[in-house]
This record gives structure tokens, C-alpha cells and sequence, in this order.
């Protein structure tokens, strides 16, 4: 129900208020005495936490918030690498791209730990099998670990579509996570979303 004082308001000034400035002035006035009457109440109200800039041509911008794109604009932060020698099948890059993870690229094979690639990237997936054999002989185990040991803040995650191998090698306790290579897309996104301070509003 609209206040009494607002509603009087309204009927005084009726042919001003649709006149083009009175709308927005009136919507002004309107909530300053819902506010009031909110915190009279002991009802603070909701506060609004969106962000929204309106120039105006008057010599100023005006802020408002609103938070329909936060998410997606920190997940554009985040910069996803894959290094898979089977790179060019491999879907999840494009299901995240898809998702809102624009920044992730796929590599077939690292041969620098000193890669731009590498250098730019947050999180790094490495495939076990297949990729760094020409640096290590443990290939994408001694990979991982020589990048989580060069690079302390990057998240790395080791993942492979094999079930069999040595469980016990020590790159799968340095390094972040680990997961199967055809894990649900979910399983993903939700790794990438718990790695990564960027993503999180």
C-alpha cells in the first residue's frame, strides 16, 4: 500500500511528474520514504550491492549496482591451461569457453617450464601420459611437480583417462588436485570454481 504522504505527493503534481524529470524524482522520493518507514520499523530493507554507471550529460556519472554479470566477469579472469598431447579432441576446452571460462586454451606439449603459455596461466591441467617426455621421464607426473615446484601459486591439477599407474609417485601429493580425464564437465567447473579466488564473488 503507498504511503499516504507519497500518494498526496503524486496527485499534486501529477502533470509534472509525467512530464519526463518527474519519474525518476518521484522514484527517488518514494524510496526515501519507504526507507524511512523500513527503519522505523526496525527494518533495515534490503540493500542493493549492484553496480550500474548512467551518464548523464550533466557533468557527472551516476553508480548503481547490479550483479547479473559479476560471475561471468570473473570467470574471464581466470586463465585455464591444458596441456594434452590428444589437445585437439579434447571437448572440455570448448565446454568451458561455453561456460563462461573464455580465457582456456590446450597444448599439446610443453618442452619450457618458461612457456608464455604457461607463464599466463592460473590453473594448469596436465594429462599424466603423453605430454613433457623430451623434459622428464615420468612425463606428465614430472611435469606437474616441476611446475607446482617453480610455480607455488599456480594451481595445478593432474588428470588421465588411465585408472592403472603408480599411485604413490610424489607428484600427486604436490600438486593441487587430481581427476579422471572423462569426469562429468560438472566435476570440472566445480574444481576450477574451488581453485580459483578470481571466480568467487
Amino acid at each position: 500500500m503507498i504511503h499516504k504522504e507519497a500518494m498526496e505527493m503524486i496527485m499534486d503534481n501529477i502533470e509534472w511528474i509525467f512530464g519526463g524529470i518527474g519519474v525518476p524524482v518521484i522514484v527517488l522520493i518514494l524510496k526515501k520514504i519507504f526507507k524511512n518507514r523500513n527503519a522505523q520499523k526496525g527494518n533495515p530493507g534490503i540493500i542493493n550491492t549492484n553496480n550500474i554507471v548512467i551518464n548523464n550529460n550533466a557533468g557527472g556519472s551516476t553508480k548503481f549496482n547490479t550483479d547479473s554479470s559479476h560471475e561471468d566477469t570473473n570467470k574471464s579472469l581466470v586463465r585455464i591451461l591444458f596441456v594434452d598431447d590428444q589437445h585437439t579432441d579434447f571437448k572440455m576446452v570448448s565446454i568451458l569457453k561455453r561456460s563462461g571460462w573464455i580465457n582456456t586454451k590446450s597444448v599439446k606439449d610443453i618442452t619450457d617450464l618458461d612457456d608464455p603459455r604457461v607463464l599466463e596461466a592460473d590453473i594448469i591441467f596436465v594429462d599424466i601420459n603423453g605430454v613433457a617426455s623430451a623434459l622428464f621421464k615420468d612425463q606428465g607426473l614430472g611435469l606437474a611437480s616441476a611446475l607446482k615446484k617453480k610455480y607455488q601459486t599456480k594451481k595445478i591439477v593432474l588428470y588421465s583417462a588411465e585408472t592403472t599407474g603408480d599411485r604413490f609417485h610424489k607428484a600427486l601429493r604436490e600438486v593441487d588436485s587430481c581427476l579422471y580425464k572423462d569426469a562429468e564437465p560438472y566435476q570440472f567447473i566445480s574444481l576450477i570454481e574451488s581453485l580459483s579466488p578470481k571466480a568467487k564473488s
